[in-house]
């Protein structure tokens, strides 16, 4: 089947997937066939500051990211009408990450619609798994997301590059003192 949209950046031993709803129909992330291609988007800078990634990235590089033990995939690609969420599932039992993050809490709203699972939503560790892998849900890293700061699981209220750090702390790509561990 020919899914339309960005191409998955998923390789074996991947610790962490993270999963964005899809490029904007004629953006420049299409547009150029990479992730977080637009210039307004703080993904690339959010990875590298939280700890996700240890070195500094760009959208050119979003191919290299695998090689860091992360991969890259959106729930929604455009032939999908609705049922994205049976791919991320397979994605997720094939390569077996330590972690599935969803890169805006919409996009994971979406994704428990589409499942149907009813779960509740919030910022942070979920208490509900995707075929046994642990869930995060961070603050999109959209250039429209400016809210100064955002509530999530157990009334934690952090600013958008704490939430990602949280992540990266949870992963043990970060120490509590804020240093990236190699």
């Amino acid at each position: 089947m020919d899914i339309a949209g960005l191409p998955d950046r998923i390789a074996a031993g991947i610790q962490l997937l993270i999963s964005g709803d899809k490029p904007k129909p004629g953006g420049l992330s299409l547009g150029k066939c990479y992730y977080y291609a637009d210039g307004s988007n703080n993904f690339w800078a959010l990875l590298y500051d939280s700890g996700l990634s240890s070195e500094a990235l760009t959208w050119q590089d979003d191919k290299e990211l695998s090689r860091l033990g992360i991969g890259l995939t959106d729930l929604n690609k455009s032939d999908e009408l609705g049922s994205g969420h049976i791919r991320l599932e397979a994605l997720v039992r094939e390569f077996r990450p330590q972690c599935m993050a969803f890169n805006g809490k919409g996009v994971a709203k979406d994704y428990v619609r589409q499942a149907g699972t009813h779960e509740r939503v919030e910022l942070g560790l979920q208490d509900w798994r995707i075929a046994d892998t642990e869930v995060f849900v961070l603050p999109s890293s959209s250039g429209l997301n400016t809210h100064p700061l955002l509530l999530g699981r157990d009334e934690l209220l952090l600013d958008k590059p704490a939430w990602w750090a949280q992540l990266a702390m949870h992963l043990g790509r970060r120490s509590r003192a804020g240093v990236a561990e190699t």
